[in-house]
Parts: C-alpha cells; structure tokens; sequence
C-alpha cells in the first residue's frame, strides 16, 4: 500500500513533537517514532483497524495519546489526521473534503 499524508498531518506531529520535547529532552523524537510506527502498521495490514465512522478507521500510538486517522481508497492509505485523543472529534473531516493530491 502507497500513504499518502494529508499536508496538515506534518504540522500536528511537528507540534506535537515540539511539546514532549520541551517536557523532555529525547521524548519528541519517541513520538515521531510511534507516529511512524503507527504508520508502518497501517501500511502493512490497512483493513486491520476496523471503521469507526465510514470510511475512516484509526491506529492508535502505543506511548502517547494519539491516533492516525485514515481511510483506504484502492490501493492507497490517505492519512488525514495525527489526532490528540482529546481533541475537538471529526474536526480533521473538513480536510477530506477539501484534499487535493
């Protein structure tokens, strides 16, 4: 499977990153390691993560209170949002309908 990153994706986990660094030293590069570990898993078995609001399914990170929202069209994984847990749910939707690739 190809993933496609939704270009907002890369200023989430930027920020995020940001963030455990500055609580401490080390812990924004944990987390972008989890993110793409997230990633890898979902490139290899896509379908595995059930749908939790047609289309999209998501992966959780397994350190940090994060998910990779994602859907499958075909043969590609378009990941629309890196999403804290606690955040505003489904404000990544716009970005679907607005995503050009």
């Amino acid at each position: 499977m190809t993933l496609i990153w939704h270009p907002a994706t890369e200023r989430e986990m930027v920020d995020a990153a940001i963030f455990y660094e500055q609580r401490q030293p080390g812990l924004g590069e944990e987390f972008i390691d989890e993110a793409m570990a997230a990633a890898r898993l979902i490139a290899e078995e896509p379908e595995r993560a059930r749908q939790f609001d047609s289309p999209y399914r998501k992966v959780a990170t397994r350190r940090f209170s994060y998910q990779l929202i994602y859907e499958i069209k075909g043969d590609t994984v378009r990941i629309i949002a890196v999403m804290h847990q606690s955040r505003k749910p489904g404000y990544w939707k716009k970005r679907d309908a607005t995503w050009k690739e």
